[in-house]
């Protein structure tokens, strides 16, 4: 075990690159004193890749739990690999969605305790999901679900330019945030390590992108890759039931769910307090021309809120009154051999194709 293999390491913090290289030829050396170690070969390296769904798709795929009454279920739609231009066109997105869609399954419509909107990256290739956790049937979640996807091109196209462009705004923000800590810095490297990519510029990279983004870039990406009505859309849905054996324990889901809505509004109320209280005491100590300002700022964001708010409305309206045929559903019985009929993506490459050396040959 282990007489061949490779190590990628990070070293991070209170030390320079000589102290870095010393410390990493200790480790080399304690492996050269073993002699049946030897140094594994870029070319005989394990590179997992991902499988390429075919256009016009409808999988599903089905799991059973044993932990939990609830069930759930991830719908991933494939999208492309990972460049600079796609990372940015996909996660400004779902920047965009993410709002809406937890307002609208999970807020109005109450499907679940869990639901979220966002991308989906593995190997190179990524996509857009929608998660939710629910005590209702999936073939009812999977088709509230759809819905809400039908009416994203009517959200993002209608849509007033000043609220995109404070939208995009606020995400190239979000996005150039510095970590809090050399814990997260540090796991923005190991990821780009460990993905043999290698761009630890990134966030500033893609946010220059983003800047350039219009809408029409959205819509085109939705109606090719988003929409049910797409003959190019590849979704893969994969469904979590009770098993047999979870749904004979004696537990009042129906309860528990009640009471975790009941703490969730508690702490809301709390933390609602708790603000009010800080927003008085600061505002006692900022002076007239610069609480001016700032009450300016507030009455934009109200705006801004007032008007995704009026969309939401609308969007609620819409789905109310749809009803949306979906392609038939291709289930997977057997996943092995499911797997072997489809090809896979190229190996994900390298931003900046740093080449790995053979450090010493045995």
């Amino acid at each position: 075990m282990l007489n061949r293999f490779y190590t990628d390491s990070l070293m991070y913090g209170n030390l320079i690159k000589h102290q870095a290289l010393e410390y990493m030829t200790l480790v080399e050396q304690k492996f050269q004193k073993k002699h049946f170690y030897q140094p594994l070969f870029p070319s005989m390296w394990f590179n997992q890749r991902e499988l390429i769904l075919p256009e016009g798709c409808n999988y599903a795929y089905t799991m059973l739990n044993d932990a939990h009454k609830l069930h759930a279920i991830e719908i991933y739609l494939q999208c492309f690999q990972q460049t600079f231009e796609n990372n940015a066109l996909l996660e400004l997105f779902c920047y965009f969605v993410g709002e809406p869609c937890f307002d609208q399954l999970r807020t109005k419509e109450q499907l679940g305790y869990i639901v979220r909107a966002d991308t989906r990256r593995s190997h190179g290739v990524q996509g857009f999901r929608i998660i939710v956790q629910s005590a209702r049937e999936l073939d009812y979640v999977n088709q509230r679900i759809e819905l809400f996807i039908d009416s994203i091109r009517e959200y993002i196209s209608t849509m007033p330019d000043e609220l995109f462009k404070k939208q995009r705004e606020g995400y190239m923000i979000k996005k150039l945030e510095v970590p809090k800590g050399m814990k997260n810095q540090g796991k923005k490297f190991c990821n780009e390590i460990t993905n043999h990519q290698f761009c630890f510029d990134r966030p500033q990279l893609e946010a220059e992108i983003i800047k350039t983004l219009e809408r029409n870039d959205l819509l085109r990406f939705y109606d090719h890759y988003v929409s049910p009505h797409s003959i190019y859309r590849r979704k893969l849905a994969l469904h979590v039931n009770p098993s047999s054996l979870v749904l004979q324990k004696p537990i009042d889901e129906k309860n528990t769910n009640e009471n975790k809505d009941q703490l969730d509004a508690m702490k809301y109320k709390k933390s609602l307090s708790n603000t009010y209280k800080e927003r008085t005491q600061i505002e006692a100590t900022v002076p007239a021309d610069v609480n001016h300002e700032a009450i300016k700022l507030t009455e934009q964001l109200v705006m801004i809120d007032n008007l995704i708010e009026s969309k939401l409305k609308q969007i609620e309206q819409n789905l109310s009154k749809k009803e949306l045929n979906l392609p038939k559903i291709e289930w997977i019985d057997n996943i092995h051999m499911w797997k072997s009929k489809l090809s896979c993506y190229p190996l994900a490459q390298s931003y900046d194709k740093i080449e790995v050396p053979i450090l010493y040959q045995l």
